[in-house]
């Protein structure tokens, strides 16, 4: 089983997760009532909800996302629209018009 975490407070940005579903996790964005209560954006990141402070937990499995790569291949083809080009319909533009 796995240990519970015993925190009676949670700063803003904590990631957290239910304690009755546990792959319910999302993000800490507000709190009111002094801390009894807390807003959580979800992992889903289109929803929130409010939960009581023994709702949930710090997310012990939180990874986050790594950055993108810029070693991946651009789609992106370089273009000079600087330079005047005449237009016929037999040109052929290799999609850049």
């Amino acid at each position: 089983m796995t240990e519970q975490c015993e925190c009676e407070y949670f700063n803003f940005g904590d990631f957290v997760r239910s304690r009755q579903n546990p792959h319910l996790t999302g993000q800490i964005i507000g709190e009111r009532s002094w801390g009894e209560e807390y807003q959580v954006r979800l992992a889903d990141g289109a929803s929130i909800i409010w939960w009581f402070a023994a709702e949930i937990e710090h997310d012990p499995g939180y990874e986050p996302t790594p950055a993108k790569s810029e070693e991946q291949p651009s789609n992106v083809i370089a273009v000079d629209f600087t330079k005047p080009r005449a237009l016929k319909k037999s040109t052929k533009t290799a999609g850049e018009a």
